[in-house]
């Protein structure tokens, strides 16, 4: 396959997906008696993490601004939306501040395939905005 001058934007469109993106418009911060929904909190202290969650508010605010799509809370929410529709569920378990590597892990191990996946709903909306 021909290596072209798109294939270089293509690939830089994707940069270094280690470093942290831009928080997601669409999330706000909880009210101060509500638990994130990032969080599930059990009666017997478990916790529980929604990893797609997690990278989808690390990732969207910058996707949705390298491909020039529209930022306002009903596009981003629309994004998030269809993204979380298509991810797989991935929800890991902690019990003590210890388990956060499992989180960090499980985090790393899912973070290519869901830039590939929130590009891809980025463009959906943007080729066809809710607004």
């Amino acid at each position: 396959m021909a290596h072209t001058a798109k294939t270089d934007k293509v690939l830089n469109l994707f940069g270094d997906t280690a470093a942290p993106a831009p928080f997601n418009p669409a999330i706000k911060p909880p009210e101060k008696e509500a638990v994130p929904p990032v969080f599930i909190k059990a009666d017997n202290g478990t916790q529980f993490v929604n990893i797609p969650f997690i990278l989808i508010n690390e990732q969207l605010g910058s996707i949705m601004e390298r491909f020039h799509c529209c930022t306002c809370d009903i596009c981003a929410t629309a994004v998030t939306d269809e993204a979380l529709r298509n991810m797989p569920r991935n929800i890991v378990r902690i019990k003590r501040k210890a388990d956060t590597d499992s989180v960090n892990r499980a985090a790393a191990d899912a973070r290519s395939d869901a830039i590939r996946i929130i590009t891809k709903a980025v463009m959906l909306v943007k080729s066809n905005p809710p607004h």
